[in-house]
């Protein structure tokens, strides 16, 4: 008999746990299982092209501000939102929050699950704690000891969190960072990401809608234009390099993606004049032929729980330099198939001055990322023990 499983995620935004999720549910044999996936808030498009026989299912209108922080809600000057955010807010302070997610839960969920997967660190765990299903896992995604989207409610989650059944954190790092608060050492493993690399490699293979001249350098770079990802501090960086006259000749930096930050880098690039080399292209569905015809992508992060991109971008045999953190420490071969630079704006910058004034060593890198695999048979596995506890 199928298990059902069910996997909860707050929201469908392009992003790296969605493309996780849609990896999962494409790659591991769903044959053994009835799998549905429940978007808390119907906000965003991803999650389109799932098998046959994975449901997607939506919350009810008690979830529409659940993907926004309180500031994003005011900022929207969006009444109904902001009213709802503070009812959520008020239920988290009071401890109402457990019966009122006990009736919501009633009002979507159509059957009891074998197994119920809080997918996203957050409010998901609070969703799956509180319910009935039989066996309850969480992922984890940040790096909690630079984020915790935990910390505002602390108490309420250091009740729940020992509920679980299983915690799986994306890297060693996130494990790491996540014990170091919540000591539930004995409960959570690690499951690198699964990434379905032949989408990646066929998806690269479609025309691009920009004109990329070879004369140029195709710097790129893909992601959420968040705080975290520390693009305000690679367009500063590349100002300075640009005023020095160490941006390689023809540089042209594209930047792919959307998000909070928006207004301010588009500030930043015309108060330092880089219209020319540094463009934001906005939000695209397949980021992966813009990477494949780029020469080198840049990776500013703060943080990076896992790095998702890093294995998207090398195996298209782009190589990569990013800031050092846990994720590019073990996915990069430091100074062979890519580059890890101090992570702060003065590492940063030496960093890319070092690779502009050596350009030879990107096509170094470049050829010995053609012997590069990223290797899912250990993840699908372990995937599959999650699922069958």
């Amino acid at each position: 008999m199928k298990k059902n499983i069910l996997f909860v995620i707050d929201e469908r935004r392009m992003g790296g746990v969605s493309v996780l999720l849609q990896d999962i549910v494409n790659i591991i044999n769903i044959d053994k299982y009835n799998i549905d996936i429940l978007c808390l808030h119907n906000n965003g498009e991803m999650l389109n092209n799932l098998p046959d026989g994975v449901n997607l299912i939506f919350g009810t209108k008690y979830f529409e501000a659940i993907d926004y922080t309180y500031k994003e809600v005011l900022k929207s000057k969006n009444l109904n939102l902001i009213l709802k955010k503070l009812w959520i807010i008020l239920d988290m302070k009071t401890g109402k929050i457990k019966n009122k997610l006990k009736k919501e839960r009633v009002k979507i969920l159509q059957k009891k699950y074998d197994v119920e997967i809080a997918f996203k660190d957050g409010f998901t765990a609070l969703f799956t704690a509180f319910g009935n299903s039989k066996k309850k896992v969480h992922w984890l995604h940040y790096e909690y000891i630079k984020t915790n989207p935990n910390e505002k409610y602390d108490k309420l989650f250091k009740k729940i969190l020992p509920i679980f059944d299983k915690i799986v954190a994306v890297s060693s790092g996130v494990k790491e960072a996540f014990n170091n608060i919540y000591h539930l050492e004995e409960k959570t493993i690690v499951i690198n990401n699964l990434i379905d690399t032949d989408r990646i490699i066929e998806k690269s293979k479609e025309d691009v809608d920009v004109i990329l001249d070879k004369k140029q350098f195709n710097a790129v770079s893909v992601g959420r234009l968040h705080p975290m990802k520390g693009y305000d501090r690679l367009v500063k960086i590349l100002n300075n390099l640009n005023i020095e006259n160490m941006l390689p000749k023809n540089f042209v930096f594209r930047l792919y993606g959307d998000g909070p930050d928006r207004n301010l880098l588009e500030n930043l690039i015309v108060k330092y004049h880089l219209e020319d080399k540094v463009k934001l292209m906005g939000q695209v569905m397949n980021p992966y032929k813009y990477i494949k015809s780029s020469d080198l992508f840049l990776m500013p992060s703060n943080y990076e729980p896992f790095g998702l991109v890093i294995v998207e971008s090398m195996v298209l045999n782009v190589p990569v330099i990013a800031t050092s953190n846990a994720a590019t420490k073990k996915l990069i071969n430091h100074d062979f198939n890519g580059y890890i630079v101090e992570n702060s704006d003065k590492g940063l910058y030496n960093g890319l001055k070092y690779l502009f004034e050596n350009l030879d060593k990107i096509k170094y890198y470049k050829s010995n990322l053609k012997y590069y695999e990223y290797k899912n048979n250990k993840i699908i596995k372990q995937i599959n023990e999650v699922l069958d506890i």
